[in-house]
């Protein structure tokens, strides 16, 4: 691990990036408390505090974006990552060069500005955003959603009844450098386990075969 620790620092750096590379998830966490980074990439199988507790008290103090970097594959352990916060997620063996786009792209999409002369909150009779707190209820509880997944769902709901292909949501939402619409398929699924009555026959995020993902206001 620390091989892969020391070839992330140095491409990291390559790239213009100043880098704080921590060994355990207690060094990391008093390493985002001194230096506030743009970015964190985090293992699960650290020392100590695993990177998923890691993650989610990050998640609970800021929206830093999270890239998880981990050997686990598992469809069980992108979930609960998701569950705790992650951005995205990237099995170890990925090229370098997809990796540091990733990284190019998060930091991109957390410092770009935010969007002028859009509304200040939606309602309907299930879901309401409010898009300058960032705050999300569903039937009238709220419920703590992820910043990528604030972001995917404000952007389905801004353009209600409008179908959204995963490839456009993908730019839309991650923004250029990532190539993979799975990650749009793991956010959404993650998303309707949190707002769908049951998630496994989906009433407000749904999928229309061959035209994407759509958010269906119910009628008034």
């Amino acid at each position: 691990m620390a091989d892969i620790r020391m070839a992330l620092e140095v491409a990291l750096q390559d790239d213009g990036y100043e880098v704080y590379a921590a060994a355990d998830g207690e060094e990391g966490l008093r390493a985002f408390y001194a230096f506030q980074p743009d970015l964190v990439l985090l293992d699960i199988l650290l020392p100590g505090v695993n990177g998923l507790e890691v993650c989610e008290r990050l998640r609970s103090m800021s929206t830093v974006p999270v890239i998880i970097v981990s050997a686990l594959g598992s469809e069980k352990e992108k979930l609960e990552a998701f569950d705790r916060g992650a951005d995205d997620y990237v099995v170890k063996g990925v090229g370098i060069n997809e990796l540091m786009a990733r990284v190019a792209a998060a930091v991109r999409r957390s410092r770009a500005p935010a969007q002028e002369s859009v509304p200040e909150s939606y309602a309907d009779r299930n879901l309401h955003l409010d898009f300058t707190r960032r705050t999300a209820s569903i039937r009238g509880k709220e419920i703590d959603l992820t910043p990528t997944e604030f972001d995917l769902l404000s952007t389905l709901v801004r353009s209600k009844g409008q179908p959204f292909r995963a490839s456009r949501l993908l730019r839309e939402v991650w923004g250029s450098g990532y190539d993979t619409d799975q990650l749009v398929k793991w956010h959404i699924a993650h998303l309707r386990r949190k707002i769908e009555e049951d998630h496994r026959d989906p009433k407000l995020v749904v999928t229309r075969r061959g035209f994407g993902y759509v958010y269906l206001a119910p009628a008034a």
